[in-house]
């Protein structure tokens, strides 16, 4: 059955709308896949978390297992970030332990495994942002004012590491490790950040570690991504959203001009034929349907046939 016109214009109309579709979720995953969604897939979790003072000296406690884990993520362009950087500093609870990374290679010091950490294990994407033990999250310096109260309400038991031991570089991991990772982190305080991790140490590859340093310390967890529910109901209003991706600037918007206009071009990309046929059809002209039937001789021959000079001297 053939299309009339208008049905046509309405076939080309939503197939323009599906390519404008498609190209706003091919080109914007992280709008979609964003962190602290309750009910999302975790692969993995933290199972263990240990800490080695290094600058321990005798008749001290050198090892030492923490009630909470608080890895932040900042940056030294990120304007949020020294007020959230203050109140680790001054954080009530000393019982937990915290790993500060810099994970944006736009930083004059950066990590990979940090930005690894980052972007595979939690899929974040904006700074700044305090991950709680592997569970809760935190962004933006509002919302981190909550957490030495998150802190005082959860403890989360951790086990799974019986011994451990430290002989120059060279270290040994002891207990239920089966099908778990191994990651240990040297860590260096300053006036600025409190233990800013320095150097990375998969155990699963090598026994030496870093010892240039304040602390080591060692968490053990089942591989994977880890999703992150909030620990706060207040609004991240002073979130910056433009931490994953490495050519950031300093500004606080969502999504920056250069990728606006990119994305513009690609959608005009991707929908320049449809629309192409879309105009062609609009200017086709209607095609009228004569039925041989209806029509007498007479209308066929004026219809049909030219009208010569002779006849109309005739």
């Amino acid at each position: 059955m053939p299309f009339n016109k208008p049905d046509i214009v309405r076939h080309m109309m939503r197939a323009f709308l599906v390519a404008c579709m498609f190209a706003t979720i091919a080109f914007l995953p992280g709008l979609g896949n964003a962190h602290g969604i309750e009910g999302a897939h975790s692969e993995g979790y933290i199972a263990d978390v240990i800490v080695i003072d290094l600058e321990c000296e005798e008749n001290q406690t050198c090892v030492s297992r923490p009630s909470n884990i608080v890895e932040y993520f900042g940056a030294d362009w990120c304007e949020e970030c020294p007020e959230v950087e203050a109140q680790l500093r001054n954080t009530s609870n000393e019982s937990a332990i915290i790993l500060s990374h810099r994970p944006s290679s736009s930083d004059d010091y950066w990590l990979q495994s940090s930005k690894d950490r980052f972007l595979e294990v939690y899929g974040l994407w904006g700074y700044p942002t305090l991950a709680i033990d592997g569970h809760y999250i935190l962004a933006g310096p509002t919302q981190s004012r909550e957490l030495n109260s998150l802190l005082s309400e959860s403890e989360s038991n951790y086990s799974g590491i019986s011994n451990v031991s430290l002989e120059g570089q060279n270290i040994s991991i002891e207990g239920d490790l089966v099908n778990l990772t191994i990651d240990i982190w040297t860590v260096k305080s300053s006036d600025k950040l409190i233990n800013n991790v320095t150097s990375h140490t998969n155990y699963s590859q090598s026994n030496i570690v870093d010892t240039d340093g304040d602390k080591l310390v060692i968490v053990l967890s089942k591989p994977g991504y880890i999703a992150l529910v909030s620990g706060s109901s207040m609004p991240a209003n002073d979130y910056n959203p433009d931490g994953g991706i490495d050519e950031i600037g300093t500004e606080g918007d969502s999504i920056s001009g250069s990728t606006i206009i990119i994305i513009t071009i690609l959608l005009m990309m991707i929908s320049l034929p449809a629309t192409y046929q879309l105009f062609k059809v609009i200017r086709q002209p209607t095609q009228t349907n004569y039925n041989n039937q209806n029509v007498s001789s007479k209308d066929s021959v004026a219809l049909d046939t030219p009208i010569s000079n002779d006849s109309e001297e005739e």
